[in-house]
């Protein structure tokens, strides 16, 4: 890692270059130790045997600077953003997101909320059209004979669209802003924008992937149920709902997990949608209860907390229609808007935390596996000496 690649808060914002650094590369596999710096042998004791090469003592890496004896790590080496740099407890899990969102907001929350706005947006005008339509006639009793509009019919597939697109770039958006937290580096929209623009073909592949895997599972997991059906035996219609359940949500939660480990690592280590695929699954083993466990827990607390939101939206929508309840469109324009606002609250804060908590597993896998917090620390340390 070099030392111009980590800016702190006080210095001016890395540049596009910057973002993605290498130092998120995954470590090479089988690369030889540096040499010793100078070219002097050791000078050995007469009456001990000499030391052999691979034995003797290597000098610190320098990060810039002739080489000097190094100082204790200071706290700023060891905690220089949200969490201390070492493996993550349960707890961290739970209250480091909120800490990234506060810091680098602009990313975190800024990112989600301008995509799930624009996505909105284009909801909202779908179902205006689709309310105004004459064949449908909702809301005029008059109706003609004729097919729904084209207008209709393109908007409403740009709005699903554009739901899609929101989803994908919510959830990858918020893995710079995560990572820079935790090095205590603050980071532009605008900067991690570019970088996960140079991996948006693969972050799409990556959820047309993760679509088809859910839709097998589904297949697989409805056959049974169909035939119980067919058979119209209750007891094998039961069996078949268990069957279900049994393959269909643990598998949905594996995809889940992998897939959302997947997306930091195309970001971040600038890999393709395969690769970032079988890294996730490497980097899994071992701890896959414990991220099965950290997942649940917070994909529940954060859904709590997002339906309280949705549903004190859709009891201030309704009171709407006691503003004007003989103007329809009145009713139904207060009501879209109250529970847009609140449905666009609860997205953003559930991309941004979930987004967040995967980020976070992948930073402590890397930890575990790879000593990562040794890197990220000697790399705080040496920005905190500039």
């Amino acid at each position: 890692m070099n030392e111009e690649k980590y800016q702190g808060p006080d210095q001016p914002q890395a540049s596009p270059s910057h973002i993605g650094a290498p130092e998120w590369a995954p470590p090479t596999v089988g690369s030889p130790p540096p040499a010793p710096s100078g070219g002097t042998p050791p000078v050995v004791p007469a009456g001990q045997p000499p030391v052999p090469a691979h034995s003797a003592p290597q000098a610190p890496p320098s990060f810039g600077g002739a080489p000097s004896a190094a100082p204790a790590p200071t706290f700023r080496s060891w905690q220089p953003g949200i969490v201390a740099l070492r493996p993550l407890s349960f707890g961290d899990f739970l209250s480091a997101p909120f800490k990234a969102m506060r810091f680098n907001r602009s990313v975190i929350l800024g990112g989600p909320l301008l995509f799930t706005l624009a996505a909105t947006a284009l909801s909202v005008t779908a179902l205006w059209l689709l309310f105004n339509d004459p064949q449908l006639g909702l809301l005029s009793t008059t109706t003609v004979a004729s097919s729904i509009s084209p207008e209709t019919v393109i908007v409403g597939i740009l709005a699903l669209v554009a739901v899609l697109l929101a989803d994908v770039l919510s959830s990858t958006i918020i893995a710079p802003g995560v990572a820079r937290a935790i090095l205590g580096e603050r980071i532009t929209l605008r900067a991690a924008w570019e970088q996960v623009r140079g991996k948006l073909g693969h972050i799409l592949l990556l959820y047309v992937v993760t679509a088809l895997a859910v839709s097998a599972v589904i297949v697989i997991a409805a056959v049974p149920m169909i035939i119980a059906v067919a058979v119209g035996d209750p007891v094998w219609i039961v069996l078949g709902v268990l069957l279900v359940l049994i393959v269909f949500v643990p598998a949905t939660f594996i995809v889940t997990l992998i897939t959302g480990l997947a997306r930091p690592i195309i970001v971040l280590e600038q890999v393709g949608a395969m690769a970032a695929l079988a890294r996730s699954w490497r980097l899994i083993k071992g701890r896959f209860w414990w991220s099965v466990l950290i997942i649940f827990v917070t994909s529940v607390l954060i859904n709590v907390a997002t339906s309280f939101l949705q549903g004190g939206g859709q009891i201030v929508a309704g009171l709407t229609a006691f503003v004007a309840p003989d103007n329809q469109v009145i009713v139904i324009i207060s009501f879209f808007v109250v529970y847009g606002l609140a449905m666009v609250i609860s997205f953003v804060v559930t991309y941004a935390y979930l987004g967040s908590v995967f980020t976070l597993m992948y930073t402590d896998m890397r930890m575990r596996h790879e000593g990562f917090d040794l890197d990220l620390a000697r790399a705080a340390e040496a920005r905190s000496r500039r």
